[in-house]
């Protein structure tokens, strides 16, 4: 039951809010009203003039007879659905370790920890938050609706409706994703696993229900869909706001120093160190023993295996992730056309992303360089031993997903069956390899920044971009050797397999004298 108008309480928490937005408003810089509408102004035109030409040019693009042929599959819908529900199971694990109501630590100390409602200061950033989910999945129904209606396979008004539906889809992902902030860790992952369970169940009805029911062929049930949708979206966020109160001190510290570190460190530069501040600690599983007695690659392989088992969420999404983008890259060897090439780009560096908490290990032996070797193994004996485990556990969920793609393609030859099953297996060393050679990259050379200047700028940055950016421009041309070697047959995978890795082994012991030096 709310308060009255008149409760001390509520009048002593609007006095503060009132002086509090006093001093936030007389700070140096602040924005008038008018450089508000300004702002609103500015972004409108934007959108008017830049966003919709553009987007209409993609959509128009992608009207090609290798993509609209995908757009106009059957389970076209179904998938829709599922990988929204999936998407909304990955938010729920992501808020645990960065939520959508967080403010900078300052922030969340004095205002989030004082005798104010969190409500009050927290709904700020949490709507601003929706705009990534909302922006997103907008964003991609208007390029398929626009793809559609270009090639006068559905109407604007499907198109219309769809993108409407995406909207609604978006409000419950922001919702999805302030419960991952808001539950304890078992609760958490429970709603994450019944959540992506629920999309592969859906995804498997001959009717499509959720937002793939609005797709711009759904004809008559796009509308109440697309309505009902908007609605509950609407209404899950609404409902979220009083849970704001109900979010843990403890919980929005954490998030927010954890944060703020992680950018402090990419304006710097370093994207490796951003990813490390950024990493969660250690929350369940502390109690389980990490040594034992056996061969050398079994101890290895248990220290990695607890070691994923001590963050849950990370390695969950690590693993869902993993099975994901290896559905997409056999799906793109299998396709062609732009589809196909995007495809297997986001599959190639979604495998080296879901990589990440698999390879917790082959960082911890890179940063024992130039210490004691106190058991007897140097730095380079411990990176190979830390390899194995990810390699496999890789290799395993690649073929998974792999193979799912596979089994769900009629009409392809089996020797292109078996190309989508051998190249997210065979990408699987590689990324392990480059993992070491990535952990071992050691800070920036300060030559690197020395000042470039022509007649467009200074352009220093760009050799910065690129030692920042080289792991990801050797894990694409890594993937697209193995793609192309595909077509040849499963010698010449091995083969590159082989060279790929002896290659990059030499490049990283070069890593490790300098760092040793």
């Amino acid at each position: 039951m709310s308060a009255p108008a008149d409760h001390p309480d509520l009048r002593r928490e609007q006095a503060s809010m009132g002086a509090i937005r006093e001093i936030w408003a007389s700070r140096r810089g602040a924005r008038t009203r008018a450089d508000v509408a300004y702002l609103v102004y500015l972004v409108v035109l934007s959108i008017a003039i830049l966003v919709v030409p553009l987007l209409r040019a993609i959509g128009v693009g992608m009207a090609r007879p290798d993509v609209v042929p995908v757009l106009l599959a059957g389970t076209a819908p179904q998938v829709v659905t599922a990988v929204a529900l999936v998407v909304a199971g990955a938010l729920v694990l992501t808020g645990a370790t960065r939520g959508p109501a967080l403010l900078a630590p300052f922030f969340t100390a004095t205002l989030a920890a004082g005798p104010l409602r969190r409500r009050a200061v927290l709904w700020r950033p949490f709507a601003r938050a929706l705009l990534v989910p909302v922006l997103g999945l907008v964003t991609a129904a208007v390029l398929i609706g626009t793809t559609l209606v270009t090639v006068d396979r559905a109407g604007l008004a499907g198109a219309g409706w769809f993108a409407l539906a995406a909207a609604g889809s978006g409000l419950l992902l922001g919702a999805a994703w302030l419960l991952g902030e808001l539950l304890p860790g078992t609760w958490r992952r429970l709603l994450a696993i019944a959540l992506s369970l629920l999309g592969l169940a859906l995804a498997a009805l001959p009717v499509p229900v959720g937002p793939g029911a609005a797709y711009p062929l759904a004809g008559a049930m796009a509308m109440p869909w697309a309505i009902g949708l908007t609605l509950a979206g609407i209404i899950a966020v609404a409902a979220c706001i009083p849970l704001l109160d109900r979010l843990r001190g403890e919980v929005l510290l954490e998030q927010a120093v954890r944060w703020e570190a992680a950018t402090a460190t990419v304006t710097t530069g370093d994207l490796t160190g951003a990813a490390g501040a950024f990493r969660a600690r250690a929350s369940t599983g502390r109690r389980l023993p990490v040594i034992g007695g056996g061969p050398l690659p079994l101890v290895y392989a248990r220290r990695d295996a607890i070691a994923w088992l001590r963050t849950p969420e990370r390695t969950v999404i690590g693993l869902i992730g993993a099975i994901g983008a290896a559905a997409a890259l056999g799906w793109g060897v299998l396709a062609t056309g732009p589809l196909a090439w995007m495809a297997m780009a986001t599959g190639i560096l979604g495998l080296w992303m879901a990589s990440s908490p698999l390879t917790d290990g082959i960082r911890h032996a890179v940063h024992t360089l130039g210490a004691p070797p106190l058991l007897g193994q140097t730095a380079a004996a411990q990176a190979l031993l830390h390899s194995l485990a990810p390699m496999l556990l890789l290799a395993a969920v690649g073929g998974l997903g792999g193979a799912a793609v596979a089994l769900g393609t009629t009409g392809a030859e089996q020797v292109g069956l078996l190309r989508a099953v051998l190249v997210p297996v065979a990408l699987a060393p590689v990324l392990v390899a480059l993992r070491v050679h990535a952990a071992a990259k050691g800070p920036m050379p300060l030559k690197l920044a020395t000042p470039i200047p022509t007649a467009q700028g200074d352009l220093s940055v760009i050799p910065m971009l690129t030692w920042q950016s080289d792991a990801i421009l050797l894990v694409l041309l890594a993937g697209g050797v193995l793609v192309l070697a595909s077509w040849l047959g499963p010698l010449w995978i091995a083969g590159a397999v082989a060279l790929l890795v002896l290659g990059i082994v030499w490049l990283t012991r070069s890593r490790f004298r300098d760092l040793r030096d």
